[in-house]
């Protein structure tokens, strides 16, 4: 499909899916490609009246493997627990932490886990639901891991093993055991020094489990992606160094064999971990720089969310551009979804609705079309004669007078010609 900035859906995605995604103004809104008619509506799932500058969105993932929760975090110390609802309703609790920003949530054993960009882990109970003053006084665990955290993953297969990273050394790759309260049981370490002697700078911005907890991948705003194995080394056990100036990795995604990273100058790549020497897909269609990416269950479909105000789907195999649609902020973070077989039900309730009132609506107008008309009604208006129109005048009208047309001069120039 060519290069364009409007809202557009590919004839062949038919797969039902819902995307949520979280914009730079605060905003969390709700798309549904799987609507034929109107793929392109957005909902505001929060208060748009209550944001403010600090509202901005700065994670999004979900909290059980139903993916019935929505854990969201913002620039300042408060996150969101949404829950949706059977018939696509949501209910939002807020629970305040002792730092900001958040960087990452995640949700272990009735607890909510928060990485914060001072470098910190919190870990705050969930027991009391109902009683907001108690949770405000309650104070979070805190776990430390650097002076500066730019992400927190939990691992989808294992939900106690969690991954942080950040810019310099030392708050490089690593990886913590939530049942073992807090325990480190990995700590990456960098590549030898350069031919120059010197170290090779590290800065994590992006982290990814690889089918599993042991294997793990990151970018970097340094223009590398390195792949950890925690049984076998500290080293990453291969990587990938662009030698382009200002290739700066900022999202990644991976599964399978198959690392997705998405630059600041809105370049979308997809690297083979068997060889990671360059990159087997180059996916196409951005003007901004790559926030957020995001699978689905299947692993088939690939969901961006961009700097330049869209959000796009891409089938991961083909790099085919399958949804684009413009959602009038910043978009920061997006999440895609399965839409679930009630919702399905409604929505082609609701499209074979539309399409009945289509075709009453083409009835009637071929129904005023069809209708007899009167002959006497019409013999009548034929029978009466043109108002101002004489006696004379009509009998001219009826037989014209042929008249003979003059030729024109001849001038004394096409006199000689015919001579």
């Amino acid at each position: 499909m060519k290069w364009t900035t409007a809202n557009l859906k590919h004839p062949n995605y038919t797969a039902k899916h819902e995307l949520f995604v979280g914009t730079h103004t605060g905003s969390f809104k709700h798309l549904l490609p799987a609507a034929e008619q109107n793929p392109h509506t957005q909902s505001n799932l929060s208060d748009i009246s209550a944001l403010d500058k600090e509202s901005r969105v700065t994670t999004l993932a979900f909290g059980n493997e139903a993916q019935t929760e929505i854990l969201l975090g913002r620039a300042k110390n408060v996150a969101e627990l949404n829950s949706l609802g059977i018939g696509g309703g949501i209910s939002t609790r807020r629970v305040n932490f002792t730092g900001a920003p958040i960087v990452g949530l995640a949700r272990y054993n009735n607890n909510l886990i928060a990485g914060i960009g001072n470098g910190q882990i919190q870990s705050l109970s969930l027991d009391a639901v109902d009683e907001e003053e108690e949770e405000q006084e309650k104070e979070p665990l805190i776990i430390n891991t650097g002076d500066h955290m730019d992400h927190l993953r939990q691992c989808s297969s294992a939900t106690h093993i969690v991954a942080t990273g950040g810019k310099a050394r030392q708050n490089n790759l690593k990886v913590y055991d939530l049942s073992a309260d807090g325990k480190q049981i990995f700590s990456s370490k960098n590549l030898p020094n350069d031919y120059l002697q010197l170290e090779v700078p590290v800065w994590d911005s992006d982290i990814g489990f690889v089918d599993g907890p042991n294997v793990l991948a990151t970018c970097s705003r340094h223009g590398y992606v390195r792949l950890y194995d925690t049984r076998k080394q500290r080293r990453p056990v291969s990587h990938f160094a662009s030698e382009e100036h200002g290739m700066s990795f900022a999202a990644l995604v991976a599964r399978g064999n198959y690392i997705y990273t998405g630059t600041t100058m809105g370049v979308l790549k997809a690297f083979d971990t068997r060889r990671m020497k360059t990159h087997v897909h180059t996916y196409k269609g951005f003007t901004g720089g790559i926030s957020d990416l995001h699978l689905d269950e299947t692993g088939k479909y690939l969901c961006s969310a961009s700097l330049d105000r869209y959000v796009r789907v891409h089938e991961a195999d083909s790099t085919v551009l399958l949804y684009q649609c413009y959602v009038k902020s910043k978009a920061t973070k997006v999440l895609i979804r399965q839409l679930p077989e009630e919702l399905r039900k409604e929505s082609s309730d609701d499209e074979n609705e539309g399409e009945q009132e289509v075709k009453t609506r083409s009835q009637k107008k071929r129904a005023l079309k069809t209708t007899p008309l009167d002959t006497e009604y019409e013999d009548m208006f034929d029978q009466m004669p043109t108002v101002g129109d004489s006696d004379d005048e009509a009998v001219e009208k009826q037989t014209p007078v042929a008249t003979k047309r003059k030729a024109p001069k001849q001038t004394q120039k096409t006199k000689k010609k015919k001579q």
